[in-house]
């Protein structure tokens, strides 16, 4: 190991209060594309989530608290529920400072979390992610996998979910003239749980598009994407999508990506037309202001109903300021679940609509060693139960 790329660990510690379960989405996660799967890759720079810190091994840990007015998203009695958690993170590159012709990245993630009232939901979740890319001249191949254990009161189906996602895929792209790129690839995503009410789904997908740089900073095109959605409580259904490409960037201060277009569908019974996509943007306003959207729709098998599909929408907006030593934020979250049902047998529910408010705050310490997060959620929601 070369001792200049290890670095000693980083310590988050976290602090959050909230009226609703942090990971009240899990159903429709299956929905959430990765950055590989979608988009123009050799055009925009994608910024991961989780802590960064250059290096060939990095190391981390996070620990924090987290307590919760509405534990199991309740309407009349809402439960409350204090927990803890600590996450170390273990992460190897073999190209450290970029430029290698292949590279290799792998993370792994454990969560070991411990509840103060209800002990029997104690466990350790795992999120380990593997990536390798190879560039030529012209092409880049990235192969991707990530697999996540997930646990938590599920917005949909109402009750204490363990269950896991898997996604994992190819993409391959080619400058095919100076201006123009062409790009191809496959996708899978699997959701199972442990619960036997639940039902587990798979989404696969294909896609091939090309973008032509209109300009250094535009870029515009198109995809044709295929996707095949099974489950054990849904008819397989078969989806098409037409997208309109677009991606702008202007140095540090604009990045937008776009993906929108129309999606039909059929399952055998019944033919659908609608619109699918995504948007995500950023948009540095100021030398430390810092305004980053996204809109993502997508239609996907619901886990706790059978014969029925979750048309989902989600919308969020954040504005965020970087302060001398640290970041303040605040943002809103709103999600709009339209029910498609199969047959006679199906569960008719309304429409659920849920909306969220977050304020968050973050200061390092001890030369940059620790970092101090806390975050504020206020959550409500519409449907066949409403609670907050």
């Amino acid at each position: 190991m070369n001792l200049k790329h290890f670095r000693l660990p980083i310590l988050t510690i976290a602090a959050m209060a909230q009226s609703s379960v942090q990971a009240a989405e899990i159903s429709t996660r299956i929905a959430d594309p990765t950055p590989w799967s979608s988009g123009g890759g050799m055009l925009e720079q994608m910024v991961p989530s989780e802590l960064k810190i250059k290096g060939g091994m990095n190391l981390a840990l996070q620990v924090g608290t987290i307590y919760d007015s509405n534990f199991f998203l309740d309407e009349a009695n809402g439960e409350s529920e204090t927990s803890f958690y600590a996450s170390p993170l273990i992460e190897y590159i073999s190209d450290p400072e970029g430029g290698a012709k292949s590279s290799f990245k792998a993370s792994y993630v454990p969560s070991f979390r411990a509840y103060n009232e209800n002990s029997e939901y104690n466990d350790v979740d795992h999120v380990g992610e593997v990536v390798w890319t190879l560039r030529g001249s012209r092409t880049d191949l990235t192969l991707f996998g990530r697999y996540n254990e997930l646990s938590g009161t599920d917005r949909l189906s109402g009750e204490f979910v363990n269950g896991s996602l898997f996604n994992g895929g190819l993409r391959l792209e080619r400058r095919i003239a100076s201006r123009t790129i062409g790009f191809l690839g496959a996708s899978t995503a699997i959701s199972d749980y442990s619960q036997s009410d639940l039902q587990g789904s798979e989404v696969d997908s294909i896609f091939l598009g090309g973008l032509w740089e209109a300009t250094s900073r535009t870029a515009f095109g198109s995809s044709v994407r295929y996707s095949r959605l099974s489950g054990d409580g849904v008819p397989d259904t078969d989806a098409w999508a037409l997208l309109l490409e677009a991606r702008h960037r202007v140095g540090s201060r604009i990045n937008l990506s776009a993906s929108v277009g129309p999606e039909y569908s059929q399952d055998g019974d019944e033919d659908r037309l609608g619109v699918t996509g995504f948007l995500r943007g950023t948009y540095n306003f100021a030398e430390r202001w810092a305004w980053i959207n996204s809109i993502r729709h997508a239609l996907v098998p619901n886990s706790s109903s059978s014969n029925q599909l979750v048309d989902d929408l989600v919308v969020s907006t954040t504005l965020q300021r970087s302060l001398e030593r640290g970041t303040i934020g605040g943002g809103i979250e709103y999600r709009y679940s339209e029910f498609v049902n199969f047959g006679p047998d199906a569960d008719l529910r309304g429409d659920e609509q849920n909306s969220a408010f977050v304020l968050t705050w973050s200061r390092p310490f001890f030369s940059d060693r620790v970092t101090l997060d806390t975050s504020a959620r206020y959550a409500f929601n519409s449907g066949r139960s409403d609670w907050e």
